[in-house]
């Protein structure tokens, strides 16, 4: 495979709209993320577990829960724009296709739906997987979805039709995540074969593996322009230097009694292991690079604890206890500020961070 072509560039889209209180876009909405003292707490939005956590645009998120239902909500105004019901089971993924408006959700009862933000019914309901769905992403132009599922396959959907586009079948390949790399050119994957996996996105087709991990991998993300400058990083000694250019991947794991739950930073192109961070006490269910530079990761952990980690210095910034140890199911950057965490408890935490300080701000 040319791996010229494979990493080629090209921008994903990022969404710039807003929702007003008719459900519809509103460029001109209050966008201020900057709350001038915490929040009391609420109610929460759901009566179970959130399971996932996908931004819509600067004050709007989309919650997947355990209680079956996902949510529209805005975290600025602390408004419920709309509950969305019908899935059978749990809702264990959440994703917004800015450039269609349409968000998707995955299910424990083997379905994905896709949602106008302006119905309260799907659109259209992709059958094809045989257990529970537990991953989901859109290609940039957000003309394709990917799906993973606990049942080994990998699936390609065209969303105007809804037609499957390519299964791939891989033996043991229990997938947790999924990432389409916002140039377009490849997909990342993790599954609970401890791997991690990269797909050909052209050709729809397995383009290489990384070496194995001890422990389930959980989540995983990529750097957004899929190249960062690392300057005098804490590497192991056969890849130091002052300054060289890798693409960047990581992923995060599985883990228990301060076993495990680290989370690891790859080398895409050269498919190695540059660097893992410890800190977490269990295991580690989501973490995102922060900004475009990759100069920080947010993740999050059973441990009850979002942790801000400075990529550069391979170190801890800094962690914040969300919600008394409540175990932490998701986290997701709102902007290079704000952060959302959900909670097994149904509870959704904004965290803000300045000067690479956690705070808790708000929580529902």
């Amino acid at each position: 495979m040319n791996f010229g072509k494979l990493f080629g560039k090209k921008s994903k889209s990022k969404s710039t709209q807003n929702f007003n209180d008719n459900e519809k876009f509103d460029t001109n909405a209050n966008t201020s993320t900057q709350p001038k003292e915490k929040r009391s707490i609420r109610e929460s939005i759901h009566s179970e577990a959130i399971l996932n956590i996908y931004p819509v645009d600067s004050s709007n998120l989309v919650t997947a829960s355990q209680d079956r239902t996902l949510v529209l909500y805005d975290f600025v105004n602390h408004r419920i724009r709309r509950r969305w019901i019908g899935h059978e089971h749990d809702v264990v993924k959440v994703l917004y296709g800015s450039l269609v408006q349409l968000v998707v959700s995955a299910s424990r009862d083997r379905t994905i739906r896709l949602w106008n933000t302006n119905s309260d019914s799907p659109v259209q309901t992709l059958l094809g997987h045989e257990l529970v769905v537990t991953a989901i992403d859109f290609n940039p132009e957000n003309s394709v979805l990917v799906s993973g599922s606990r049942d080994n396959k990998v699936m390609f959907w065209d969303i105007k039709t809804g037609q499957t586009l390519k299964t791939i079948m891989i033996g043991r390949n229990l997938v947790t995540d999924v990432k389409w790399s916002h140039d377009g050119t490849f997909i990342v994957q993790t599954g609970e074969d401890k791997e991690v996996k990269v797909f050909d996105a052209r050709s729809m087709t397995q383009a290489v593996s990384f070496p194995k991990k001890q422990y389930i991998q959980t989540s995983c993300d990529i750097s957004y322009d899929n190249q960062y400058v690392v300057s005098n990083f804490i590497l192991p000694i056969y890849l130091k230097c002052s300054l060289f250019f890798v693409n960047l991947l990581m992923s995060t794991s599985n883990g228990f009694n301060n076993s495990g739950s680290e989370i690891s930073l790859w080398d895409i192109r050269q498919r190695k292991l540059l660097t893992e961070f410890y800190g977490h006490r269990a295991t580690v269910n989501s973490g995102h690079f922060v900004d475009q530079t990759a100069s920080m990761i947010i993740s999050c952990s059973n441990d009850g604890r979002a942790i801000l980690w400075n990529v550069q210095k391979n170190s801890m910034a800094s962690e914040l206890e969300v919600d008394n140890s409540t175990p932490l199911t998701s986290i997701n950057v709102m902007n290079t500020q704000n952060f959302a965490t959900g909670g097994l408890n149904g509870k959704l935490s904004i965290i803000q961070q300045h000067n690479r300080q956690l705070q808790l701000i708000d929580q529902i």
